[in-house]
């Protein structure tokens, strides 16, 4: 008797559903609903993050966070699609650098937030690097981050 086909390895970002009217998915809207409940998952996160205000730190927040964006930035570049990889990418780096500005948090939330900027740093510059005007990029990046150091800190 032949054994069932398998199915494609499809990895699935937990607490993502499915919708409950099909009984079985392709593999794109398989992606299509991870992707999509990790878009709205960083959303909330990036709520949090901007507006947070007490002194008990979450770096558990940060890392999903960052972990999110980097996915999604990565699932754009195997798609080849380097505007939307770089949008993903700057967005949680403005948003933890702009988090580190923001007077209305708490300072030891600020300087978290500012600890974990290098991740999307080192992942923005490797992005550049591989492009054919990065080097500008990449300079202005070192330009920032160094500005941030010097008014944040």
């Amino acid at each position: 008797m032949p054994q069932p086909a398998k199915a494609p390895n499809i990895v699935m970002l937990p607490h993502a559903q499915l919708p409950s009217h099909t009984t079985r998915l392709n593999r794109f809207q398989v992606v299509q609903v991870g992707q999509e409940h990790a878009i709205r998952r960083l959303e909330q996160l990036e709520g949090r993050i901007q507006q947070y205000s007490d002194p008990i730190q979450h770096p558990e927040w940060l890392n999903e966070y960052i972990d999110l964006g980097l996915d999604l930035a990565e699932h754009a570049g195997t798609r080849n699609l380097r505007p939307l990889q770089e949008s993903w990418l700057k967005r949680i780096y403005k948003t933890l650098r702009d988090t580190a500005f923001n007077l209305d948090c708490h300072e030891c939330w600020r300087q978290q937030c500012l600890d974990f900027l290098y991740q999307p740093f080192f992942a923005l510059q490797h992005f550049y690097r591989e492009q054919p005007n990065g080097r500008q990029k990449v300079r202005l990046l070192f330009k920032d981050l160094s500005m941030i150091t010097r008014y944040v800190v």
